[in-house]
């Protein structure tokens, strides 16, 4: 886990949360479920987004204040609810599509912050950069565990390695549990299998590991 959780904490970081913050987290399959737990840490009010309602429910027990089903509800509406009006002061996105970065952006309130941490491919379908992130000012920052600096803002502070050491060392503390996120173990001689348990994309498939 101590890459994803890197990728999350990244994320989180990047966010530059307070206490007290609204955020809303875009996706919650692994990488967006640590995220919710270490947002959760930070003393961030999180509403979790996502389409599959066991990953909200695990989000509920990793700390989220709220859940919302992205298939059912307008997360923005949910956000804008929530916070009388004003919008979540950041939104991390971590599913990697497009319609869900601008359901982001919809969320977020008058300059606040969206964290873009989802790896996006092809066209922008679905990503409008007009409406609310022109008019309400949104600052878009991209966050990339690879590299010096894995965010604006974390140069000269914070390293990959140091970001991947913190992660384990809350995992050793009991801080977060990442262990309940591995839904199968498969053996590494029926990896085909593995991959096409993930290909199929159902919605009890979390962490998938293999076994040697």
């Amino acid at each position: 886990f101590a890459r994803p959780g890197a990728i999350a904490l990244t994320a989180v970081l990047a966010a530059d949360l307070h206490l007290g913050d609204w955020v809303g987290i875009f996706g919650q399959g692994v990488i967006g479920l640590l995220a919710t737990r270490l947002a959760s840490l930070s003393g961030a009010r999180v509403v979790a987004v996502d389409r599959v309602p066991a990953r909200l429910e695990r989000a509920a027990r990793l700390g989220a204040r709220r859940t919302v089903d992205a298939g059912v509800d307008s997360a923005a509406a949910v956000l804008h609810e929530a916070t009388g009006g004003r919008g979540a002061d950041v939104c991390l996105e971590l599913s990697g599509a497009y319609p869900a970065l601008h359901e982001a952006i919809r969320a977020t309130t008058h300059a606040g912050r969206v964290v873009a941490a989802g790896f996006y491919q092809g066209q922008a379908d679905g990503l409008g950069l007009g409406e609310e992130f022109h008019h309400n000012r949104i600052q878009l920052v991209a966050a990339q565990v690879s590299g010096p600096a894995p965010a604006p803002g974390l140069a000269g502070r914070w390293s990959g390695d140091r970001i991947a050491h913190t992660f384990m060392d809350l995992v050793a503390e009991g801080s977060v549990d990442p262990l309940p996120l591995v839904s199968h173990v498969v053996d590494a001689r029926a990896v085909a299998d593995a991959l096409a348990l993930l290909d199929r994309g159902a919605d009890d498939v979390l962490q998938v590991v293999l076994r040697f």
